[in-house]
């Protein structure tokens, strides 16, 4: 027989993240389920040292092997990375 293993889906930081698109900051981010969601569906470029440390520690926490808080100012990393390789837009 398998084992089942128990996964945080509902783990909240102690602070949340507001991130956003363009300049504003309309989304909060409560902890490692949410911000592993926001990664894959919001971020253009999925590679590189900061998004794979933040989404590898966000799932340590969801499985239960580091502190939730512990995975959240990595996702906070990736995230200002994510933002600054943005393109301007055109207004």
């Amino acid at each position: 027989m398998g084992t089942v293993t128990s996964v945080g889906f509902n783990l909240r930081w102690t602070r949340p993240v507001y991130v956003g698109e363009s300049d504003e900051l309309d989304t909060t981010i409560h902890g490692p389920a949410d911000a592993v969601r926001w990664m894959q569906v919001h971020f253009i470029h999925k590679h590189g040292f900061t998004y794979w440390r933040a989404h590898a520690l966000c799932h340590s926490a969801l499985l239960g092997t580091i502190h939730h808080d512990f995975a959240r100012q990595s996702f906070v990393d990736a995230w200002v990375e994510q933002t600054s390789r943005e393109e301007p837009h055109d207004s």
